[in-house]
């Protein structure tokens, strides 16, 4: 995907994820081994194709294994099949989302929203007040998310 990224921000205390019935076959993993890290490029590189050869597809294939804490990088789960996944970090008391994806065939099912409670509970209990991520201007329904969530342009 072409195109500039636009910077957003919201403060924890005004993050309120939808409330949504989250069916209880949704399970979020904390990607702590190889073959989930290896099952979160799969789902990366097949819902967003373009990405492949750009410097975020090559950040995310370059990043070390070992060095997955599993804190901030999760795998969603239905029925034992991958279906979505989130990476993000702190720095400097501040929350990152820097990639989110759910496989076109599962989204509005509750998966971003799943995924984004482990992340939240995740700032929490990391004392962080912020969160931002970058979203490309042509990516029309993150961008609708993230400002359904209160999200604000930089």
């Amino acid at each position: 995907m072409t195109g500039n990224y636009d910077q957003f921000q919201i403060l924890m205390s005004r993050l309120n994820l939808p409330v949504q019935n989250i069916s209880t076959e949704i399970t979020i993993h904390s990607v702590t081994e190889k073959e989930e890290y290896n099952q979160l490029l799969d789902l990366f590189f097949g819902i967003f194709p373009d990405e492949i050869d750009s410097e975020k597809g090559m950040d995310l294939r370059d990043l070390p294994v070992d060095s997955i804490k599993g804190e901030g990088i999760y795998l969603a789960k239905l029925d034992q099949k991958s279906v979505g996944f989130l990476v993000t970090g702190i720095i400097n008391k501040v929350g990152y989302i820097s990639y989110i994806g759910v496989v076109e065939k599962y989204r509005s099912q509750g998966i971003a929203t799943a995924l984004l409670k482990r992340f939240k509970q995740y700032l929490n209990d990391n004392n962080v007040e912020k969160v931002r991520c970058k979203v490309n201007e042509e990516n029309k329904k993150t961008l609708g998310y993230i400002k359904y969530l209160s999200f604000k342009k930089l």
